[in-house]
């Protein structure tokens, strides 16, 4: 039985590309997530993933993206996903490695619907809130 790989439907960024720093080597990042089957195959998931990062002055780089397919490479996709948006805003590839190279995703990090939308909101407020200092 064919089942689809794990492949991104939809992607929000929520920063402005004139506020980043070139080659940023001091930040923070984070990560959390939900998801939900999809029908009645145990194999076939949407995933909700949500990373961030901010740098050193308080910018904050966040990006949403939706997910759907075979959940066998879910933790490879957040990873990706937190990967990507390192290269996206500048972050050199070696720091981007280094920062990742023992980096595990947490089931901790999974989030219900309800917790997963609210903390999304809160985080897109902390970026408004710093822009406007």
């Amino acid at each position: 039985m064919y089942t689809s790989p794990l492949r991104e439907f939809s992607r929000n960024d929520y920063f402005d590309k004139s506020i980043i720093n070139d080659d940023m080597a001091e930040y923070t990042f984070d990560y959390f997530f939900s998801g939900k089957r999809i029908g009645s195959r145990k194999d076939l998931i949407d995933l909700f993933v949500v990373t961030w990062i901010m740098d050193d002055v308080e910018n904050i780089f966040i990006r949403y993206s939706i997910y759907s397919g075979d959940k066998t490479s879910w933790k490879d996709k957040i990873t990706e996903q937190l990967k990507k948006l390192m290269y996206d805003i500048n972050v050199s590839k070696e720091v981007a490695s280094g920062r990742l190279r023992y980096f595990e995703v947490e089931t901790e990090k999974y989030l219900p619907t309800e917790s997963f939308e609210k903390k999304f909101l809160e985080t897109k407020s902390k970026m408004r809130r710093f822009q406007e200092n």
